[in-house]
């Protein structure tokens, strides 16, 4: 009785926490220790784990997070860093609202949602820099008290809050610098080139973990809706950027409140492609094949394969994984491109009950991840 007590009463202290903040978003990846802090509650993340306003991400050695935004801005945290959710505001009917959060420590990448194109009403904040988003793709970095930034699309806006000389500076690809350093003194230094820390320090290491899964929800205007029975699926890919990091998408689910209905039994081999939005860093793909086989009575995929080919050779990759109520938890065992080796992450829906396999997938080589592809597929079976 006493333990029942103890638990009852640090539920009802625990639940007025997460109310009164305002939901953020939510956990694409957790690798490794990732963790929320708030109000000197810690809670450990995890896929599929919510953000809130106040949160304090932390994200420890070796370990990364990716996450979603209530936008749809994309996040992900390299290793050792912090970052403080300070306000997310967003309405889904006027698409306005306010985002402020605070880099304290370590780096990120972050492709930002619908909030990014009134200016002022989207900032990060360093304790070297402000930093104005005004609809773009860019990364920041705190090593040893300097800031290193590169903006990849769009324009960021950066208000220099360390030293005296009160600098203002704006970076991005069609402007004079996309590439800076504002030093911890305060004096900025302008780059021709990459700041090697993104491809051989802090972000380096985890490298294989950067490529962003993108879980797209009816926010997204220019998503391709596909309806399948009483289901509805968003399908999104984001255009080939070139050399730039595509990120790939996760697509969302929206049963309408309908739990998946699967009575379907023995292993069954889904390898007709019936649609297919893929994309690459390198080029026009062709001769796109995706199988897997499915054992409704234990629950279990195995011999997964997607293959194609791009202009630099074939990619590979290999899968496996388990069924959790209608949703295919899949992992990667091995994949290339020609002769370099690669990693990613494939996510899948059972749909129309079970007689079809609707996914996403991210690939990208291991040691050059801006060479990747990715994009989404709706598989059927045989029968």
């Amino acid at each position: 009785m006493n333990k029942l007590l103890v638990v009852f009463t640090t539920y009802v202290f625990f639940l007025p926490v997460l109310q009164a903040s305002e939901n953020a978003g939510k956990t694409i990846m957790a690798k490794g220790s990732v963790n929320a802090e708030m109000n000197q509650n810690i809670r450990e993340l995890s896929r599929r784990s919510p953000i809130f306003t106040e949160d304090l991400v932390k994200t420890a050695i070796n370990s990364a997070t990716q996450l979603r935004m209530i936008d749809g801005g994309l996040l992900s945290i390299q290793q050792q860093s912090q970052l403080a959710i300070n306000q997310y505001e967003f309405n889904q009917e006027t698409h306005h609202g306010n985002v402020s959060m605070s880099l304290i420590k370590g780096g990120l990448r972050t492709i930002t949602g619908s909030l990014n194109k009134a200016s002022g009403n989207y900032t990060m904040q360093t304790p070297v820099a402000s930093i104005g988003v005004r609809g773009t793709h860019y990364e920041a970095e705190l090593l040893d008290g300097d800031l290193y930034l590169a903006t990849w699309e769009g324009i960021i806006d950066i208000d220099v809050l360390a030293g005296t000389e009160n600098q203002q500076f704006s970076l991005g690809p069609e402007l004079p610098h996309k590439f800076a350093i504002v030093r911890v003194d305060g004096s900025v230094e302008f780059l021709l080139t990459v700041p090697a820390v993104f491809s051989e320090g802090h972000s380096h290491d985890l490298a294989e973990n950067t490529v962003m899964t993108v879980r797209t929800d009816d926010i997204l205007p220019t998503s391709d809706s596909l309806f399948i029975g009483d289901e509805i699926y968003y399908a999104s890919a984001l255009e080939n950027k070139g050399a730039q990091t595509f990120f790939g998408n996760e697509l969302q689910v929206s049963t309408l409140g309908l739990e998946p209905e699967i009575s379907r039994s023995g292993e069954i081999l889904f390898s007709e492609l019936e649609q297919s939005s893929v994309v690459s860093s390198s080029g026009e793909i062709s001769d796109l094949a995706i199988s897997m086989n499915i054992n409704f009575d234990t629950a279990r995929v195995s011999n997964g394969q997607i293959s194609f080919n791009d202009n630099g050779g074939e990619w590979f990759a290999a899968m496996d994984g388990i069924i959790e109520q209608g949703e295919l938890d899949l992992s990667i065992n091995f994949a290339s491109h020609n002769n370099a080796l690669a990693s990613g992450e494939i996510n899948g829906y059972l749909i129309n009950q079970g007689h079809g396999v609707l996914g996403s997938f991210t690939l990208a080589e291991l040691l050059n991840p801006e060479v990747n592809a990715g994009g989404s597929f709706l598989l059927n079976s045989h029968e």
